[in-house]
């Protein structure tokens, strides 16, 4: 799957809420997509999510990731859509010798648990574009009481992924200098060339590390009482918008 994208400076409604909301949208969008078991009520929402990030103006940031949730989406279908073996035959895979029988429930019931994946992990690329890390971190330890340990653990590992990916591509661009064959539309044959070049990417990882390890420990990382400069703080539309969302979770539990 594409690395989460970094924050884009803009001027959109959902740039200025407070992170807390935002959050709370991702836990109604959870909550939502759960209520309901129908396919075309979980795409709904999925169109919802691509809306708002076309209103915050990231739709084509975070649609690298989208994509590759939707292909993740797919393969989740295709492991499930064989093993339910209630409601009517639409087809067979091999329909000679009646292999890979497809019923309509089966194909539903997987329709519904990859709507529903990629409904719900849609909602995390849009966060993390339109919400600048720092605000993430005093949000977490000054309103939801999150030891700044485990928030700085949570941050700093969204912000490594785009690092270890550009890193893994420089490796690959490397070993393509040198004759090494990795051009291939194969996903298993791609997974056997990845892996070999994973070592590498480990090993920078590991020397990343420990030099932070060092920086933090220079700096009195945890050594006492922490402060923020800035100050995040809810707004009228915060609280108008969290409205918004109680109702209308409220309103989907009770259809």
């Amino acid at each position: 799957m594409p690395a989460l994208v970094e924050y884009i400076p803009a001027n959109t409604v959902m740039h200025k809420l407070n992170p807390i909301t935002k959050i709370l949208w991702t836990i109604a969008v959870l909550t939502i997509c759960f209520m309901f078991n129908q396919p075309a009520a979980i795409l709904l929402v999925l169109i919802s999510n691509l809306a708002v990030a076309a209103l915050s103006k990231v739709l084509k940031q975070v649609l690298p990731a989208i994509i590759g949730l939707f292909i993740f989406s797919l393969l989740l279908i295709l492991f499930q859509i064989f093993f339910v073996t209630e409601g009517n035959t639409l087809f067979y895979i091999i329909p000679f010798v009646n292999i890979g029988r497809i019923t309509d429930v089966g194909l539903e019931y997987s329709a519904v648990l990859a709507l529903r994946m990629l409904a719900t992990t849609s909602t995390i690329p849009i966060l993390m574009t339109t919400t600048q890390m720092k605000d993430i971190v005093v949000v977490l330890t000054e309103k939801c009481k999150v030891p700044f340990k485990y928030a700085f653990m949570f941050v700093t590992s969204l912000r490594f992924i785009p690092t270890f990916m550009e890193e893994m591509d420089q490796i690959l661009q490397a070993q393509k200098s040198r004759g090494y064959d990795s051009d291939t539309r194969n996903p298993f044959k791609k997974l056997f060339i990845i892996i070999p070049l994973a070592i590498p990417l480990l090993i920078s990882s590991v020397k990343k590390a420990e030099k932070m390890a060092i920086s933090m420990e220079v700096r009195g990382f945890g050594a006492g009482p922490r402060s923020h400069y800035n100050q995040v703080d809810m707004k009228t539309k915060d609280y108008a918008v969290i409205i918004c969302l109680i109702a209308i979770t409220f309103i989907s539990i009770l259809i």
